[in-house]
């Protein structure tokens, strides 16, 4: 089996356990979610672009060292090398098993023919370990106490708000270097090994994970929290890119709820004919509240800005590494959406999330419930979907709310494990 072919089947076993079986039908978000889901579990970074590359086998020249290791890693190995070689091992016992005895030839020919088929499989076999050690054995070891990385804010809690991040790299080894301020890869800007500063603009509220990348690895990682006095709004043309248009509208609540009108979005220069998220964000200093056991509720509704054939809500509960998050929509449409708990991303596509389909133009009353990494999920006090998981998110840092029209929020309330309640709000 030839190293594009290996890696091409490694990729979309990657592709099958993080619930996106037909890598052949993959859209940019799903590819972004098999990017984050291999540096959450590896600590390198395969670009969008890469991925893409690899899996439909459009290259020439094996990739970076850490680019293979990654796979590896991400299916169970220790790296690429311990990959090939165990797949080799498997291999080379599944021709051992399927075999013919050898003919019975005369004592004088039957040594010659043994040694002619046995010899050059050995000497193969040697000549892919040399060239497979040669090419794997680049020192990559990174120290820890070779490095520096640290942030301080410009301004306190303003929005945009830029931050001052300075770093030492001069005594490592590398061929490329990086920060990147959030998940968002295209946040990622290239530095200069000698030199010791990057200013950088964070344009949306909430608690970032900073990294410092060295030949795509990550190396280190520093928190970025940049948060919010109140409800924070923006506008933007697709949920995961591109930067926001903010909204401030002048009372953000209405008749005891919080909602937007067409009226604010218009007065923020925004079109609201054009295709556009629009978000409600909440992220307070500290909720002190465990992403593994928490209860939280909310009454909302969709309302229309303009026709759309698919409305849809996201609810994301952010966490300090990483988010839960599920999407309501109309019954119909269930197919389009995905639901994050944990480590698990869950496309619609290929689980069932027909409980999370309502008619959302109505109110309804909707509650997570996490109790020791085991989440469930409830639509006007019916149990509609549930999943356990493993990795932590830490404490919450924020809630957040995008939709493809506008939400009122009528009710909601955030209490910890043992039902102490740090944030209640019905908007009177």
């Amino acid at each position: 089996m030839s190293d594009k072919e290996l890696i091409k089947i490694c990729l979309q076993e990657i592709s099958r356990k993080a619930g996106l079986s037909d890598p052949e039908s993959l859209r940019q978000r799903d590819f972004e979610h098999l990017s984050a889901e291999i540096e959450q579990r590896t600590g390198i970074l395969i670009s969008v672009s890469t991925i893409k590359r690899l899996l439909h086998g459009q290259f020439n020249r094996l990739p970076q060292v850490a680019t293979l290791n990654a796979i590896g890693i991400c299916l169970g190995y220790d790296s690429w090398q311990d990959l090939r070689i165990k797949e080799q091992e498997k291999i080379k016992d599944a021709d051992d098993l399927s075999s013919v005895p050898p003919v019975s030839l005369p004592a004088g020919k039957k040594h010659w023919f043994s040694y002619k088929l046995f010899i050059p499989g050995i000497a193969v076999l040697l000549f892919l370990m040399i060239v497979s050690y040669n090419y794997f054995s680049t020192n990559d070891i990174i120290n820890e106490k070779d490095i520096g990385f640290s942030v301080k804010k410009v301004t306190s809690n303003d929005i945009p708000n830029t931050v001052v991040f300075t770093y030492d790299v001069s005594k490592v080894n590398g061929d490329s270097f990086f920060i990147q301020q959030s998940w968002d890869r295209d946040r990622r800007v290239k530095i200069d090994k000698h030199a010791h500063t990057l200013t950088d603009i964070y344009y949306e509220p909430g608690y970032h994970n900073a990294k410092l990348f060295v030949n795509n690895k990550v190396v280190k990682t520093i928190d970025v929290s940049i948060p919010t006095r109140d409800w924070f709004f923006f506008s933007k043309p697709a949920l995961f890119k591109g930067l926001p248009t903010y909204i401030r509208p002048a009372t953000p609540v209405k008749d005891g709820k919080l909602s937007l009108t067409a009226e604010d979005i218009v007065n923020s220069k925004i079109d609201p004919q054009h295709e556009n998220f629009y978000t409600y964000a909440f992220f307070p200093e500290a909720f002190n509240v465990s992403s593994d056991n928490f209860r939280f509720k909310v009454r909302m509704r969709f309302t229309a800005l303009k026709n759309v054939m698919c409305p849809t809500i996201m609810h994301e509960i952010c966490g300090q590494s990483n988010s839960l998050y599920f999407f309501t929509t109309l019954p119909g449409c269930i197919g389009t959406i995905n639901t994050n708990v944990g480590e698990h991303f869950m496309s619609g596509k290929t689980t069932d999330l027909s409980g999370f389909g309502c008619d959302i133009h109505q109110w309804h009353n909707i509650e997570v419930i996490v109790k020791n990494k085991d989440a469930r999920f409830y639509i006007d006090q019916k149990e509609i979907f549930a999943k356990s998981y493993t990795k932590s998110s830490g404490l919450i840092t924020g809630l957040i709310f995008s939709s493809n029209g506008l939400c009122e929020i009528d009710d909601i309330e955030l209490s910890g494990g043992d039902g102490t309640v740090v944030y209640k709000n019905d908007f009177q």
